[in-house]
């Protein structure tokens, strides 16, 4: 049994309902983690992306918690004192990620999905992948626009993807803006995530840009589809439990 405890430390300012918790994970790192409790049989585990958490997905994660979802927000960049850059990604150590997932399960003895933006979208599969290993199950992830390249492709060349992408076995969810260069290559990473035996659903998310609703320079149709961002996750987790 993987020994973990969560302790309270303080209600997080700003945030109706959320409440900052450390994870002391086995190794030695504590990971804070914001938790908006809920009483339905879902849990969100919602990472970071190379922007950090954003404000939008506090909000999110509480409106979530209102029709019955948990969700956890652990900041992981703040975890190992890295600065949030997207190098840091990498740096944030996968098996302690897979030990936050399994805290979560045990902790809730709850359904938990993953989610996740961006390049983070690596980091989730890496976990996934880890967890696969342990027998525990994960359920899905749900991925907003998805960056799984080894070197962000050229307009015309061949899109090199990291090998996570074609071995991890789960159900997929992708929330893809339509806006975006990756719009053009999502089918093709479709394919690259079924070569694995990953079940994937591609939802395309129609006038708005990569990170609509962390945007500093948001269009005013992304800051429609932003304050909707609750909505549309909760959407591709029924997507992912069979009832959409």
């Amino acid at each position: 049994m993987l020994l973990a405890l969560l302790f309270p430390l303080a209600a997080l300012a700003g945030s109706p309902k959320g409440i900052a918790q450390t994870s002391h994970l086995p190794g030695g790192t504590d990971v804070p983690v914001t938790v908006f409790p809920a009483k339905g049989q879902t849990l969100l585990l919602w990472l970071p992306s190379e922007s950090g958490l954003a404000a939008a997905e506090y909000r999110a994660a509480a409106a979530l918690a209102k029709t019955g979802t948990e969700v956890w927000l652990p900041d992981l960049q703040g975890a190992y004192f890295l600065p949030v850059v997207p190098s840091s990604l990498q740096k944030i150590p996968v098996a302690d990620v897979v030990r936050l997932i399994t805290v979560a399960q045990q902790r809730s003895r709850k359904a938990v999905y993953l989610v996740t933006e961006g390049r983070s979208a690596a980091l989730a599969l890496q976990a996934a992948a880890g967890l696969h290993k342990s027998r525990q199950k994960l359920r899905g992830a749900i991925l907003l626009s998805p960056n799984l390249y080894v070197e962000t492709p050229a307009p015309g060349e061949e899109a090199e993807y990291l090998s996570v992408a074609s071995r991890t076995k789960l159900p997929v969810v992708i929330l893809q803006a339509e806006n975006s260069p990756w719009k053009w290559r999502v089918e093709q990473l479709r394919s690259h995530l079924e070569q694995g035996g990953s079940k994937v659903k591609v939802v395309l998310l129609p006038g708005v840009r990569d990170r609509f609703y962390f945007r500093d320079d948001a269009l005013p149709p992304e800051q429609a589809l932003a304050a909707r961002l609750p909505e549309l996750v909760q959407n591709a987790e029924k997507t992912l439990e069979g009832k959409r």
